[in-house]
């Protein structure tokens, strides 16, 4: 799901109504092949472009990575890297980042044209474990209309419910007033509401404060509902493809029918259909590769019967069949395991979405094992 990935929001920037899918985005760049840094910075790059983020945190970026298909790399190794890369410098509030001029205008020359023409119909509210977009935040609790002081409480609130940020800093915060379209306030006399005020206690020498934890009760109690995850779009987005058409049809009869039918059920909402579908499709790659290299008997049991999905999957691995890594393929399979969920369990576009990169490279390594 896509959540505010970056602690603040502007308006987009990219043509309106030109949004793009992460994990399209993810293919285009070929994010597979990059290193953890590039990939960081291509996904700060995306939140920029898709929502409109100004400044990032590595903590929500590396949510980024699973919501892609693309393993997460380690917190500290990755902080270590940000801090040492030339396209970051240090943002106001504490452990963000913000893209120096230099390296973004290079990233939009490269990449900028891909949110010309898109159709994608992202959600105002975005369900990414109940993130929310800082301007609907915003809007929602009519910040135009409150006093500094008050903004400054409703600015923090988010930040700790959106990042789980604990500590706030007069200065950081100035740069989150203009993130959310405001002015900034006079700093001084900002300090000093800050504070008397009850809803805050001093943390630091440096002159951070924190929520007392009536104050932040007494907010999560008025505006915590905000953070309900709201439903998914009901369809995908019409151009978009779970699996590459030219690419993968045509290599085998009975395929082509499966893979149209993975395609349109995404594309029409039908998640479940489509996960359904996509083990139907997997299973039976695996089975004619096991057969077109002359081993059907190693996946047939006593009675001739072929073994199950499971494990037809934990042959594969145990024996590095076709070249396929035991993670890679774990993770396609991953699918089955969506599709046979609890009866009340419905699926949506991003339990598709988290699966789609590995699906499609065990497609590839699978197809090319065909003889």
């Amino acid at each position: 799901m896509f959540c505010a990935n970056g602690l603040s929001n502007h308006t987009n920037h990219g043509h309106e109504g030109d949004e793009v899918q992460l994990i399209d985005f993810v293919d285009a760049c070929d994010m597979g092949s990059k290193s953890v840094i590039e990939n960081f910075e291509l996904f700060c790059f995306y939140s920029y472009k898709e929502k409109g983020a100004m400044s990032f945190s590595v903590k929500n970026i590396i949510e980024m990575y699973d919501e892609a298909g693309l393993p997460a790399p380690e917190l500290s190794s990755l902080r270590k890297e940000t801090k040492a890369c030339r396209s970051f410098r240090p943002h106001g509030i504490e452990g963000t980042l913000k893209f120096a001029k230099d390296p973004l205008r290079a990233l939009e020359k490269k990449y900028g044209h891909m949110w010309s023409g898109a159709a994608v119909n992202v959600p105002s509210v975005a369900p990414v474990k109940g993130g929310l977009w800082l301007k609907n935040f915003a809007k929602a609790c009519d910040i135009g209309s409150r006093t500094d002081i008050e903004n400054f409480e409703l600015l923090c609130y988010y930040l700790e419910k959106e990042n789980r940020d604990d500590s706030f800093t007069i200065r950081g915060m100035l740069d989150v007033f203009e993130d959310a379209g405001l002015a900034r306030p006079d700093r001084s006399a900002l300090e000093k509401e800050v504070k008397k005020h009850a809803s805050f206690r001093l943390k630091s020498f440096d002159g951070s404060v924190a929520f007392t934890p009536e104050g932040y009760r007494a907010l999560d109690n008025r505006y915590g509902h905000l953070w309900t995850v709201p439903q998914e779009p009901v369809a995908a987005p019409v151009n978009s493809e779970v699996i590459d058409e030219a690419k993968f049809c045509g290599k085998r009869d009975g395929f082509d029918k499966l893979i149209i039918q993975i395609n349109s059920s995404y594309r029409n909402g039908s998640f479940d259909a489509c996960a359904a579908v996509m083990k139907r499709l997997l299973e039976a790659s695996l089975i004619f590769a096991f057969q077109s290299n002359g081993k059907e008997k190693d996946i047939r049991d006593n009675g001739g019967t072929y073994v199950s999905f499971d494990d037809l999957v934990r042959k594969t691995n145990s024996e590095g069949s076709f070249g396929l890594s035991g993670s890679m393929l774990s993770d396609a399979a991953k699918i089955g395991d969506y599709s046979g969920q609890g009866p009340m369990y419905t699926l949506g576009a991003n339990d598709i979405n988290s699966v789609r990169v590995a699906y499609r490279n065990v497609l590839e390594t699978l197809f090319s094992a065909f003889k």
